[in-house]
């Protein structure tokens, strides 16, 4: 009987298989995890750093995560602690910082120089206060975490920067 309704141009069943399949490829796709039975994970830019030393810091500084544990698309420089989005699309950004000995802590997270989300923590010894904003980066923004006054940051691999690319 399914042939017959093939033939006759009315199948609800085939239908319905080849659109489940046409949307299984398109979340594919969109999702960047296949394209035709090929991964494309070498186009996904990511990267994850910590910070291995204390550091001082006064405001406005660039807290510059010197330890690179990944850093596919090298969009980030231990140098200058700055995230270079390497492709156009939506980012998941990461950011965690440990106080110093009970400091206070305030610092932000900054796309092209602009304070876009606030960190702070109270003075508790290891206080840490994280942020995981999503944001749609064009190729060539810039992306890290600065400081909003003076203080000391935790090191020892306890604050950490991170991005990867989402869609």
């Amino acid at each position: 009987m399914l042939a017959k309704e093939v033939e006759a141009g009315s199948c609800p069943k085939l239908e319905n298989k080849i659109f489940d399949n046409l949307v299984d490829m398109m979340v594919a796709i969109k999702s960047g995890s296949q394209i035709y039975g090929t991964s494309n994970e070498k186009d996904r830019p990511a990267f994850t750093a910590t910070l291995k030393s204390h550091l001082t810091l006064s405001k406005d500084n660039t807290i510059k995560f010197d330890s690179v544990i990944l850093n596919k698309g090298g969009g980030y420089s231990p140098k200058t602690g700055i995230f270079t989005a390497t492709k156009t699309g939506l980012y998941l950004i990461s950011a965690t910082v440990m106080s110093y000995f009970g400091n206070v802590l305030s610092v932000y997270i900054s796309k092209n120089g602009v304070n876009l989300m606030n960190l702070y923590g109270p003075k508790i010894h290891g206080g840490t206060e994280t942020a995981n904003p999503v944001l749609n980066l064009e190729k060539g923004d810039k992306v890290s975490v600065r400081s909003k006054g003076s203080f000391r940051v935790y090191g020892d691999n306890y604050s950490y920067f991170s991005a990867v690319y989402i869609a």
